[in-house]
């Protein structure tokens, strides 16, 4: 058996560990990536990262890919999510009187414990255990328990602009939505934004990086109006004002999204093409 055809038939099994994302192109190219690295728990972990625009299906995908590298390598992964790090409701507060009132809302970049994220990382990478955050949506609040991690062979980090760099700051001069225009026209709020991604630099370090490529804002937007309207489902929530509130939501993340779509392809390793139904449409590998 070739050298080709070993890989095949390796991709092939690995890909049937896979659900939602199980796509043939996805599972050789994700190996071949791997074959780099030496998958053991005696050595230092692999770390793998997953970004994309809200809705896309982050947390979905590594949760799969955790269950598919236990399955074929043998391996135990640990998830570290960027949404766990969210400040407090007070913290963001303070950021919403100290800088710009746009700050109070949780997701863009300044609006997590950085700090405690690169810690959490470091001790994963030296095979220690970790306690990540918990953080509560539906209060918008973190909460007091914590979620413990222990060492694993395969760290996979989850994050909607995992892996980005700052924006030209001449890039920031106009306004991209109505939420810019209306509520930020001066830029501090966007300024502000562009500024904090630098401190995330530490914890984006990683061995194989995976994007997920929405095929339009608006599919994008209807993925993540999807994904509130099954969360409020499940707890009984009213979705009367979920399309407005979903999209003012996503204004503030619509800037970096559309950049991270222009700047991030030519640096991640697999990009993942998704067509309207939310399907994988084809796959690139850098």
């Amino acid at each position: 058996m070739t050298g080709i055809s070993k890989r095949d038939g390796k991709a092939s099994q690995f890909n049937a560990f896979l659900n939602k994302y199980q796509d043939s192109s996805f599972s050789l190219a994700l190996l071949k990536k791997m074959e780099t690295f030496r998958v053991s728990t005696n050595l230092s972990p692999i770390v793998l990262s997953v970004s994309g625009a809200p809705g896309t299906g982050k947390t979905t995908l590594a949760n799969e890919l955790a269950k598919a590298f236990k399955q074929f390598f043998g391996i135990n992964s640990a998830i570290v999510s960027l949404d766990d790090f969210y400040l407090s409701r007070a913290e963001r507060e303070e950021l919403a009187e100290s800088i710009h009132p746009l700050a109070i809302t949780r997701g863009p970049p300044g609006t997590h414990d950085v700090e405690r994220l690169i810690d959490v990382i470091k001790k994963l990478r030296t095979n220690l255990s970790a306690r990540a955050p918990v953080f509560n949506k539906a209060l918008d609040e973190r909460v007091e328990e914590t979620r413990l991690l222990k060492p694993a062979g395969i760290i996979i980090c989850e994050g909607w602009f995992w892996g980005a760099i700052a924006e030209p700051v001449s890039a920031l001069v106009n306004p991209v939505n109505r939420l810019e225009e209306k509520q930020d026209h001066r830029g501090v709020w966007r300024k502000w934004v562009n500024s904090q991604i630098v401190r995330y630099k530490e914890a984006f370090i990683s061995d194989i990086s995976i994007h997920l490529r929405a095929p339009s804002p608006e599919a994008s937007l209807e993925w993540r109006k999807l994904q509130e309207k099954e969360n409020l489902a499940a707890n009984a929530e009213n979705e009367s004002n979920i399309s407005l509130n979903v999209e003012r939501f996503l204004s503030h993340f619509e800037r970096l999204v559309r950049w991270i779509d222009k700047d991030l392809p030519g640096r991640v390793d697999i990009e993942i093409f998704l067509d309207e139904h939310h399907d994988i449409a084809r796959v690139s590998l850098r």
